[in-house]
């Protein structure tokens, strides 16, 4: 039985089952044997895929140490899989890479992983390879950047250094050299000091329905949580149960242990103060609360 089943799995892949356009080839759908990375699964028949596209922290490359953030990618990616199948969508001319890894859009469901990995900011665009949705990628990482997700994170830990090394990454040599020397420079000209508190919080609150009119901008509004959802990767807090047009408050995954514990069942039904960067997303007004001072509960 497992015989024959590694050797449907494998003429499954010889053969398309789906031809879109000439464009794409789907093949599909499979089941998934475990999440190597945070870019990079093997299916139950022994074959690995690599999501064409996107480049995650590295986590089980053999010149370089584990990445920061690689863990937080490779379990963000077994999360939206959770056992279910997956289809895939080749590039006719594009279907391997050099260590024979198939290359491929990776859907769970309607869910395109790819894209996920790089809008919630656990992967990067990859721009050294050609492929038909670079653009959108691109976009959906520049997005990730703006609202500080994942990699883009404020903290030092995330964001910023994330930049810095991406940034160091494509410097020559001698750019190294001269980064070493000025970041040297820096160190002795300015010693670690005390944090700085974070800005205060305006002082009066706006209408959480008028928050379009501030994006961009830090604001602090008042309103009951009417609704309220836990997908285990973020959790959604809504003002108004038509939670796809009115303000969200969405708190990521890897805060959540910032937060009371469940805080979808902590917030709901209470009436809040919220203050944060309003930005957009699917075309809503969201806040993202990365601690917890940021939103109390009103007695």
């Amino acid at each position: 039985m497992r015989c024959a089943a590694l050797m449907t799995a494998t003429l499954l892949f010889l053969v398309p089952s789906v031809s879109r356009a000439g464009q794409y080839v789907v093949k599909g759908p499979f089941a998934v044997k475990n999440v190597i990375d945070g870019d990079t699964l093997a299916l139950a028949g022994g074959e690995h895929v690599r999501l064409i596209g996107i480049d995650a922290p590295e986590l089980h490359h053999p010149e370089l140490p584990v990445q920061r953030f690689s863990r937080e990618a490779a379990d963000f990616l077994k999360k939206m899989l959770d056992g279910r199948e997956v289809t895939l969508e080749t590039i006719p001319g594009q279907e391997r890479d050099v260590y024979n890894r198939l290359l491929a859009y990776v859907y769970a469901g309607k869910t395109m992983l790819n894209e996920e990995m790089i809008r919630y900011g656990y992967a990067f665009a990859y721009a050294k390879q050609e492929h038909p949705r670079l653009t959108q990628f691109l976009q959906l990482e520049n997005e990730a950047r703006r609202t500080h997700r994942g990699l883009w994170d404020y903290s030092p830990r995330d964001g910023r250094l994330a930049n810095i090394i991406e940034r160091y990454g494509n410097l020559s040599p001698e750019g190294r050299d001269q980064f070493d020397a000025a970041l040297d420079g820096l160190a002795a000209r300015y010693p670690l000091e005390a944090k700085p508190a974070p800005p205060p919080a305006p002082a009066e609150a706006i209408p959480w329905r008028e928050t379009e009119k501030y994006e961009g901008q830090t604001v602090t509004v008042e309103g009951t949580i009417a609704a309220a959802h836990n997908s285990g990767s973020a959790c959604f807090l809504n003002f108004d149960r038509d939670y796809k047009r009115t303000l969200t408050l969405v708190i990521f995954r890897k805060r959540f242990a910032a937060f009371p514990p469940d805080p979808e069942l902590h917030y709901k039904g209470k009436d809040v103060r919220a203050t944060g960067v309003i930005t957009r997303h699917g075309g809503r007004p969201e806040i993202i609360l990365d601690r917890p001072e940021q939103i109390s509960i009103l007695k």
